[in-house]
């Protein structure tokens, strides 16, 4: 920045002046951890392995086969690039991985198949984080899923592995970012494996369910209610209507047991939130439904 000033005989006097970005080591620090983290991204919102690298008997032929890639489940979700890297190929098709892409990111190259939609195409620089396609069930296939091959330098490798390392690095820098941030260790992430998670420790019923109630009631985690009151399940105080607020999101977990589904005696479960009036909308049990088959 230049800061120009005039001297008492009308001179005028230019200084250039550099100007922190950062007022403190804290803010630098911060800012290189959030870089950091803008650079790589899991390959979905939600991880669950179905089908690992290596040999295994093939769903559709039943013989013993390798497989060059790992399964994960998925319906229609949107599939993520894992770090920054170009879109290498794109293609579209109805056999083997029927449609995929392949992304380039340095010495690695991913492959995303069995797509409904791809989003990019070939040449695209893309970020971590960018949405390149929607997973699918196109090619040989017997359900929908992502398939993920992962070459490195040429050669297949297993990509869970990296998913997994990923994955720690992740959290290791949100830790990090939530330290310097206010000075503790955070609370567990709110995200669908963490909430599954804590509704098997406190031993809730249909818990698929379940998730899918608090994914319609927050938004998928982005409510007010659910930012500024820990309440994944819009419950409200009987004497007031109004919301209640938790310490934490694994609070209101508890919270949903011992005041939701104490009331639960068998039966289906739709029919029993329909019964006890959990929500106003006409179509509440409709939209959970198509949300667990989406999980």
């Amino acid at each position: 920045m230049d800061i120009s000033f005039q001297t008492g005989n009308g001179m005028e006097v230019s200084i250039e002046k550099d100007v922190p970005l950062f007022v403190n080591v804290k803010d630098s620090l911060l800012f290189g951890l959030i870089s950091q983290r803008m650079n790589v991204c899991l390959p979905l919102d939600f991880l669950k392995l179905t089908s690992a690298y290596g040999y295994r008997k093939d769903p559709v032929s039943n013989c013993t086969v390798f497989h060059n890639g790992i399964d994960l489940q998925c319906n229609h979700a949107h599939v993520y690039a894992m770090l920054p890297g170009i879109i290498k190929k794109v293609h579209y098709g109805n056999k083997g991985y029927g449609n995929y892409i392949v992304l380039e990111h340095g010495i690695f190259e991913c492959l995303y198949g069995h797509l409904s939609m791809i989003t990019v195409h070939e040449g695209d620089a893309v970020k971590a984080g960018t949405i390149v396609a929607i997973s699918g069930n196109t090619g040989k296939t017997t359900g929908p899923h992502l398939h993920i091959r992962l070459r490195k330098e040429g050669r297949s490798v297993d990509p869970n592995h990296f998913v997994d390392y990923l994955n720690g690095y992740i959290t290791e820098l949100q830790d990090k970012m939530a330290y310097l941030r206010f000075g503790t260790k955070p609370d567990r992430a709110l995200n669908i494996e963490n909430l599954m998670a804590v509704l098997r420790q406190y031993d809730v019923k249909f818990p698929q369910i379940v998730v899918a109630q608090a994914l319609l009631e927050t938004g998928y985690f982005t409510s007010r209610v659910c930012l500024e009151n820990n309440n994944l399940f819009g419950l409200r105080r009987p004497s007031n209507g109004n919301y209640y607020t938790f310490s934490s999101w694994e609070e209101s977990v508890k919270a949903y047991k011992d005041y939701v589904q104490y009331k639960y005696k068998g039966g289906n479960y739709y029919d029993f939130l329909n019964r006890i009036g959990y929500a106003e909308d006409k179509e509440y049990t409709s939209k959970i439904g198509r949300i667990v088959t989406s999980l």
